[in-house]
């Protein structure tokens, strides 16, 4: 008799250390499964942050080459005029934007053009004040973008990108409201 009372007590013994077993793994199991969910949701997350950096530096780059080619207009038309030095260094500024741009592009494996989609003809027929003002529009959005893109980013790069850049867009702008004055002036 104590024998079987010895063996039920190791039978429910070891039943209980089954369970306690048992529901440790589950445990484990749904601790895994909760992590599992955790790393897809995160890489997801990085997926949509990275396909984000790249249509605001696409977008970046577009204006900031229309940037170009209207400051190479009004400083062609603009070409003995004093307004034209101030045309160029705009547009030099701009070359160098879109060098850095590219630079960081290539580093994050992301195709950006490097042409501007302005019909250069359209463009010439307009009179300097609205090739200017157009251009003041350009930089103003490349200033819009490049605040989205520090708001979203967590990309050291492109925290550079927008630190390097911000600050030369917005000599670049007051160039051009200085050009919109003068040609307003001499009207």
């Amino acid at each position: 008799m104590k024998y079987l009372k010895n063996r039920r007590i190791i039978v429910l013994m070891l039943l209980i250390a089954v369970l306690a077993i048992n529901f440790s793994s589950c445990d484990k199991f749904i601790k895994n499964e909760k992590s599992e969910i955790t790393k897809n949701e995160e890489t997801i997350e990085d997926i949509n942050d990275s396909k984000n950096e790249a249509k605001l530096l696409l977008m970046l780059s577009k204006d900031n080459q229309d940037a170009i080619t209207l400051s190479q207009i009004l400083k062609d038309k603009l070409e003995k005029d004093s307004i034209a030095e101030l045309a160029k260094t705009i547009e030099d500024t701009h070359i160098y934007v879109a060098k850095t741009y590219n630079d960081v592009a290539s580093k994050a494996l992301i195709s950006i053009p490097n042409y501007s989609e302005l019909s250069e003809k359209q463009t010439i027929e307009n009179d300097n004040v609205k090739i200017a003002s157009q251009l003041k529009s350009k930089i103003d959005s490349q200033l819009f973008l490049l605040e989205q893109l520090s708001k979203t980013t967590k990309n050291k790069e492109f925290k550079k990108l927008v630190n390097t850049t911000n600050s030369k867009l917005k000599s670049s702008l007051n160039k051009t409201k200085n050009i919109i004055n003068n040609l307003n002036t001499n009207s």
